[in-house]
This record gives structure tokens, C-alpha cells and sequence, in this order.
């Protein structure tokens, strides 16, 4: 009895070893796989892009105001009272449309009188042409044959005397007297007879010029009144839209602007340029420009101007870009950036622009080979449409990573999650 009894504690106590053994064993199994499940945990998560060739085109970004293609500050070419306003701002108007009034009631009489001073000249042309009437003509006839008839009469007075005088019958007074009377009436005949010849011949050339020097006179004064007149309408110098009106009825308009115009139709963006930038630009040269307010927003133009010398304050060139606006979507004001395509290149090793960082001074990048990082110091060069251009240090095709490289360093092993060319 008493040896079955030891020999079933033996068993229970064998199979209590076996029991604690087989847990032993499936516990260290389990902290085994607990130990080396850490070892996969450590590869870093990593994206990578391939390194390869591809067409670069560098740009130049720059910062600007948009502008209106034209505007105008409207000032009356007189002083005057105000006495209508044809124009609202935001207003269309085009080239010629009627802005501001001005009273011309003064100046219409103006031009009345000037009309009539040219009427005058006309008609003192058109005498001096016409010549004298017939009865001038007749009239200074019958003043000769009244003339002739004197001195004939005179003449054979004269006659008689110097017979007498000469034989000493006459006194020398009364001889002086006669000769006197016969000059007279010899200078009146020559005088009709000139008189008659002038009525027929008409005026001098001296004359004729004269009137007309003085017609010429009048038609400039009627001149001057009528453009008087017509610069108290105050009309628009260009199409474009009203922004200001700075009068209104019954002010004296003088010397400042009474309205402004700006021309929207298309826009420009001011841009200022430095030394080094001038030198890629060319006039006509495409450009996209994005609006600081809608970035997403892409409007193509292209470069309408450079100015040929530097800003002597700022050392700075302007330059222009011709926006088209017919939706009237660039408002004058607005800020935007000007993307321009200054040179083009092909075959142009370059990487994801995120997969360069700095690395002790020196741009860098991680290239993954066999699950391991590898940190590959590069030479960078031009960049463009997130692309940087690699001009040495690592090869085409070499794998670099362009998403988890924060979180690794050199010769860490990784784990490729996602892989494929840029985009």
C-alpha cells in the first residue's frame, strides 16, 4: 500500500516538472520572439525617387504691383465755373465723351464779335478788288476836264502877260502873281490827270496785301475764341473708367484735376529688377504671373518693357509685364509675382527638391541602398518646378529618400514604404 502511495507522488510530482518545463519553455518562446520583434520595429519608414535626368527650366520670381495700362488726371485747359458733371466714378467712358462743363456764355459773345471782325476784313478785301464804281470814275473825269479847262485859261493869261512884262508894261508884282496862278493850275490838271489814272488802275498792291494781313488777323482771333469756347467742355483724353471726379456744379475748376481716368482694358506689373536679374530679361518674353489673392490663379503675359538704365537712388531697373484684363479681373493695386522661363536645359540630373537638406554647411541627400541609408553630400545647381539640379555626387537612378529622412542618419537601416520617379 504504502508503496503505491509513494509511487503515485512520484508520478504527480514528475508530471508537475514536466508541466512547469513545457511553460518555461512556451514563455521563453514567446520573450524570444518578443526580443528579436524589436529588430524589425527599427527599420525607419522611408519614401524614395529616383535621381534622373530631366528638362530644366530656370526662372526668375518677381514681386510687383499691378498698375493701369494708361490713367489720366484730367485738367481743364481754362478756369471756369462748373456747370454740369456728365461722369460718375466706375463710369465707362470713351475717347472724347463729354466729363465737366464750364459756363461759356462770355465766351460765346466772344466768338460773335470775332465772327464779325472777320466779316469786316472780307469785305474790305472785296472792295479793294472790285475797284472803283463808274460814277468814281466819271466823277474824277469831270474834275480833270475842269482842271484842263483852268489851266488852259491860265495858260493864255500867262501868255499875255509875259508879252507885256517883256515889253515893260507890266509891273513885276503883278507878273509874279499871273506865274503863281499858272503853276497852280498846271499842278491841279497834273493832279486830276493822276487822280483819273489811279480810279482806273484801283487799289495798290501795298493796300490789297494790307486787308488781307488783316483778314488773316481777324480768322486767328475768331481762332482763339472758338477753342476758348470749346475748352470749357472737359472731354475724356482716353477710353477707360472714371475712378475719382473731384469737382461738382458751381465749383471754380482751375488748376487741379477735375476727374481721373484709368484704362483698364489691359494691366501692367511694375516689377523692379536687380542688376543680376536684368540680364536674363528680354522684352516679349513670356510670363505667368500668380495674384498674391488667388495664388492658385495663373495669368499669362508677357514682358513689355526694361528700363535702359538703373534707378540712381535704388540701383534697381523697371520693367514692365502687359497683362490682358477683359474681365476686369486685375484690379490696379493688387500684388502679384511674375514667373519668367530665362533659360531652358535638357538632360538635367536632378532630384525632388524635398530630398535636399544641410547637412554641416553642405547640401545633402540620403540615398537607399540594400534597406541602408547612405547621407551623400551634393553639389546643387539650378532649381525649378520642385527640382533641384545635381551637378555631382551621386549617380542616375541612385534612390533617394524624400519623405522620413528627419528620422534617420548614416547607415541606418530603413524601410522602403512607398517608391517610384517624381512626379
Amino acid at each position: 500500500m504504502k508503496k503505491w502511495l509513494v509511487l503515485g507522488i512520484i508520478i504527480v510530482l514528475l508530471a508537475a516538472g514536466i508541466g512547469f518545463f513545457a511553460v518555461r519553455q512556451n514563455s521563453d518562446g514567446e520573450n524570444l520572439a518578443e526580443a528579436e520583434a524589436p529588430a524589425e520595429v527599427r527599420r525607419q519608414a522611408v519614401s524614395v525617387e529616383l535621381a534622373e535626368e530631366r528638362v530644366i527650366q530656370e526662372r526668375l520670381s518677381l514681386h510687383g504691383i499691378i498698375a493701369p495700362w494708361a490713367e489720366v488726371h484730367v485738367v481743364p485747359k481754362m478756369p471756369g465755373r462748373v456747370a454740369k458733371v456728365a461722369v460718375e466714378v466706375g463710369d465707362k467712358v470713351t475717347a472724347g465723351d463729354l466729363l465737366v462743363q464750364l459756363e461759356d456764355e462770355e465766351l460765346a459773345l466772344q466768338v460773335k464779335q470775332a465772327q464779325a471782325a472777320v466779316a469786316s476784313a472780307e469785305a474790305a478785301i472785296a472792295k479793294i478788288q472790285a475797284g472803283a464804281r463808274p460814277e468814281e470814275v466819271e466823277q474824277a473825269e469831270a474834275a480833270l476836264e475842269q482842271a484842263e479847262a483852268g489851266f488852259e485859261n491860265a495858260r493864255l493869261t500867262y501868255e499875255r502877260a509875259a508879252k507885256l512884262h517883256e515889253a515893260g508894261v507890266m509891273a513885276g508884282k503883278d507878273w509874279d502873281g499871273i506865274k503863281a496862278q499858272y503853276e497852280v493850275a498846271k499842278a491841279q490838271k497834273q493832279a486830276a490827270l493822276k487822280t483819273v489814272e489811279l480810279v482806273k488802275l484801283g487799289a495798290r498792291p501795298e493796300d490789297l496785301a494790307s486787308a488781307k494781313a488783316g483778314l488773316a488777323q481777324a480768322k486767328a482771333a475768331l481762332g482763339l475764341a472758338e477753342l476758348a469756347r470749346r475748352n470749357t467742355s472737359i472731354r475724356a483724353p482716353i477710353t477707360g473708367a472714371v475712378n475719382k471726379v473731384s469737382v461738382q456744379i458751381g465749383d471754380m475748376a482751375g488748376s487741379g484735376p477735375a476727374v481721373h481716368i484709368v484704362d483698364t482694358g489691359k494691366v501692367k506689373l511694375n516689377l523692379q529688377v536687380s542688376e543680376r536679374e536684368v540680364l536674363r530679361l528680354d522684352p516679349g518674353q513670356s510670363v505667368k504671373v500668380a495674384l498674391d489673392a488667388q495664388p492658385d490663379v495663373m495669368v499669362e503675359g508677357k514682358l513689355q518693357s526694361i528700363t535702359p538704365a538703373a534707378d540712381m537712388t535704388t540701383g534697381l531697373f523697371s520693367a514692365a509685364v502687359e497683362l490682358t484684363n477683359s474681365e476686369g479681373m486685375l484690379k490696379p493695386g493688387m500684388y502679384g509675382t511674375a514667373h519668367v522661363v530665362t533659360r531652358e536645359r535638357e538632360s538635367v540630373l536632378s532630384v525632388p527638391e524635398r530630398a535636399v537638406f544641410t547637412h554641416e554647411g553642405r547640401s545633402a541627400v540620403f540615398v537607399v541602398k540594400d534597406d541602408f541609408a547612405a547621407l551623400k553630400p551634393v553639389t546643387v545647381g539650378a532649381k525649378a518646378d520642385n527640382f533641384v539640379e545635381i551637378i555631382s555626387g551621386i549617380e542616375p537612378n541612385d534612390e533617394v529618400v524624400t519623405r522620413g529622412r528627419e528620422f534617420i542618419t548614416d547607415g541606418a537601416l530603413v524601410r522602403v514604404v512607398e517608391r517610384g520617379a517624381a512626379q
